[in-house]
């Protein structure tokens, strides 16, 4: 295999530049090249920065942050806001939570073993799952740390955006 670097890679001063406030110039004056740089400099670090804060809260468990994403999403108090009554809530089951994430069964059943033992959900009579009211701030503030990251990352998007449309540069 013939490896040559990424042309252009030592142009964006990842991470240094993505963890700034504002774009630094080599993104926004740069030359066209510098775009699809910075786009991919700016959607790594916003999936790396939101899968390490998983992995933090879940003990290195991703799959475990995946599973109480769907669980949560599931919830009847969301789903109430969003107009669906009662009979209609589709509370998560560990069946349920394998066939929507394509996660084989027992490793669904393993890792809700352990979220429950964790006191991240909360298993009813029925087998219905919900997150545990006792976490439940823990898992909010993680959302909002993703949300303000999402909000950052999206506004340094478009301002590189802008500035690429100017330029002339390729958006990818």
């Amino acid at each position: 295999m013939n490896r040559l670097p990424w042309q252009g890679a030592s142009s964006c001063s990842y991470p240094a530049c993505v963890q700034q406030e504002q774009l630094p110039e080599q993104c926004l004056h740069g030359t066209g090249s510098n775009y699809p740089l910075c786009v991919a400099a700016l959607s790594n670090h916003l999936l790396t920065t939101q899968g390490r804060a998983q992995l933090a809260l879940f003990d290195g468990d991703l799959i475990k942050a995946y599973l109480l994403a769907e669980i949560h999403s599931r919830h009847p108090v969301a789903q109430a806001r969003h107009g669906q009554d009662g009979p209609s809530y589709a509370y998560s089951n560990i069946h349920s939570l394998a066939e929507a994430t394509g996660v084989p069964r027992e490793t669904v059943r393993r890792k809700v073993m352990q979220l429950i033992a964790d006191g991240w959900v909360l298993r009813l009579k029925n087998g219905s799952l919900l997150l545990s009211s006792q976490r439940q701030a823990d898992y909010h503030q993680l959302l909002l740390q993703q949300a303000r990251l999402l909000h950052s990352t999206a506004a340094k998007l478009q301002t590189l955006q802008h500035a690429a449309s100017k330029t002339g540069a390729d958006n990818p």
